[in-house]
């Protein structure tokens, strides 16, 4: 501006805002909007014109305020008839609008969070819970910031950050011990209290700390035992209940207590079948149906029941369709169908049906791929890929398809190292990566890279001796190494070095015996016993002959009891014949 316009200028000025000043308002109804709009134009006539933009600015947010506070139970009320109806995306959008406006706080902040997870936006969903807890935290709640926490921590563990979520559910752990214990007869605190001990028994399981998840599941369960006990009627209790008894239950699975996880499996699946039957139309309850028939079908694969496992992935399977159908946007029970068709090809393998086993994989893996593609983030989802191109890959090896089955399983552990480096903590992915090395020098092994599978035995070793070395009890992770043991046995016979085969068939066997006189009703174990027998029949000098008597004896026993899998029936007559051309020693 030029100094020589300014009087121009000012002259301009003032003629404006007297010729605005006088002005009349337009007309209105409402009287105190044009009493406003006359207040501005007088302060603008006397040349005011900042405390005529204060007067209107305070007089808009006023009018903005009233019609959030008409407008927004509105949306509340659209968006719970979205929820009804299950428009996730829409009943969002309103919700987001609802804190646009103003009305945000920590339950509709949470609110909004869950639905991007349900929509499978982990990351959105992060920020939303950070925004609830600090609103509760201006609020000064108690309850709301754990619940934040609780939530912050929830999406952690699907994004692969362990120590992140642990500290996140602690956090929680102490602000609800604290309000636990100011009221003890408050049941809602007492029951929040024990879904942190569940959350926190989750990530220890995840990190190897077997002991320190039992303890946290056993809280938790004597806290819901308590409150079942005081309102048997009360259904979310009940439930609870089912909930605690599959956690112990996950636990006597890992520590080789198979009869002691099928009875809280089935005392599971007693209390939800009740509920279930109590309201059909609850999809919660329905769900919760699929997961206690899956964990009943896995025990019952163990303890040599395929039948029985069958029958009981399939109960499982027919109601996830049904979930499936009701809602295609629910990534939860889009997940639970690709699950449902892993187990029951994982039987059908078992059973000789290679057709029905690689359609089953086959439904599985296109849920999966669809799922990690809508959610990078979802470590889960990642996790859930890998594994159906490993069941993929075993079916093509059964299908003698080598290469194919070769690809499956370096996709496979393309994914799981990235998990791995994501959270080397995580012990379920250190041996998912210590399956994938496994499965990649079987199929070395038929193509005649016997350096190669060497590698890839000796990768899986070293993680499997690190796993069993954090977590003697572990007993998955002991049949690990005695497996790896083996195969690098098998291989290094292969090679001509018998002593090198020789002590790692009898590290083996060692790990093999002592899990078979565990749980001797766990029919994969003895059936290991039996590999290994063979296994040092085969490289020892002298005692061959008792080695294969020991296998024999313990397929006889499988076979008499009906324990003996459809799939390993050759071993009965494979022993005999080998014993019959056996000559005396």
């Amino acid at each position: 501006m030029a100094v020589a316009d300014i009087p121009r200028l000012l002259r301009e000025y003032i003629k404006a805002s007297r010729a605005h000043g006088r002005k009349p308002p337009a007309p209105s109804n409402d009287v105190d909007i044009a009493a406003t709009v006359e207040r501005s134009r007088s302060l603008v006539r006397d040349l005011k014109p900042s405390e005529a933009l204060s007067v209107l600015t305070a007089r808009i947010a006023e009018e903005n305020e009233a019609h959030a506070r008409r407008l927004i139970p509105l949306l509340k009320e659209k968006a719970e008839v979205q929820r009804i109806v299950s428009d996730h995306t829409g009943r969002l959008a309103i919700l987001e609008e609802i804190a646009r406006i103003g009305g945000s706080d920590a339950a509709l902040w949470g609110e909004i969070g869950d639905i991007q997870i349900l929509l499978g936006n982990s990351q959105d969903a992060l920020g939303a819970y950070y925004r609830a807890r600090s609103a509760a935290m201006a609020d000064q709640d108690e309850r709301n910031i754990s619940n934040s926490h609780e939530r912050i921590g929830d999406v952690l563990v699907a994004q692969g950050d362990g120590a992140e979520a642990l500290a996140a559910y602690q956090a929680s752990l102490a602000l609800r011990t604290a309000l636990a214990q100011r009221d003890p007869a408050n049941t809602e605190w007492q029951r929040d209290l024990s879904v942190s001990h569940n959350k926190i028994g989750d990530v220890l399981v995840a990190q190897g700390d077997g002991a320190g998840a039992l303890a946290a599941y056993q809280a938790s369960l004597a806290l819901r035992t308590a409150l079942a006990q005081r309102d048997p009627a009360n259904t979310e209790w009940e439930r609870d209940l089912s909930v605690s008894h599959d956690r112990i239950g996950d636990i006597l699975v890992a520590q080789g207590d198979g009869a002691g996880a099928l009875a809280a499996y089935q005392a599971s699946l007693a209390l939800r079948t009740a509920l279930a039957q109590r309201d059909p139309a609850n999809t919660q309850w329905q769900r919760d149906l699929v997961v206690s028939h899956s964990k009943i079908g896995d025990v019952l694969v163990v303890q040599g029941d395929g039948a029985g496992a069958l029958a009981a992935y399939q109960a499982g399977l027919d109601i996830a369709r049904s979930l499936a159908q009701r809602d295609p946007a629910n990534t939860e029970w889009q997940r639970d169908l690709s699950a449902s068709h892993e187990r029951i090809g994982n039987v059908l393998v078992a059973q000789g049906d290679g057709a029905g086993a690689l359609a089953a994989h086959q439904a599985g893996l296109d849920i999966a791929r669809s799922l990690a593609r809508r959610d990078p983030a979802n470590t889960e989802w990642q996790r859930d890929l890998s594994v159906s191109h490993d069941r993929i890959g075993n079916v093509l090896v059964a299908q003698g398809d080598g290469a194919g089955a070769l690809a499956a399983y370096q996709a496979s552990l393309a994914l799981r190292t990235a998990l791995a480096q994501r959270d080397p903590a995580n012990t379920q992915w250190q041996r998912d990566l210590l399956v994938s090395h496994s499965k990649i020098g079987d199929v070395l092994v038929v193509q005649g890279d016997g350096a190669g599978a060497l590698a890839a035995y000796q990768a899986g070793l070293d993680i499997a001796r690190s796993l069993a070395q954090r977590d003697p009890a572990n007993t998955e992770w002991q049949r690990d190494l005695s497996v790896s043991h083996n195969k690098i046995g098998d291989v290094l016979m292969a090679q001509g070095d018998g002593a090198g085969a020789l002590a790692a068939h009898q590290a083996g066997l060692d790990i093999a015996r002592s899990l078979a006189q565990r749980d001797p009703a766990n029919t994969q174990w003895q059936r290991d016993l039996v590999v290994s027998n063979v296994n040092l029949s085969e490289v020892v000098k002298t005692g061959k002959r008792a080695y294969l008597e020991r296998a024999l004896q313990i397929v006889r026993d499988l076979y008499e009891t009906n324990r003996l899998a459809p799939v390993d029936a050759w071993m009965l007559d494979d022993l005999t014949r080998r014993l019959n051309d056996f000559p005396d020693e």
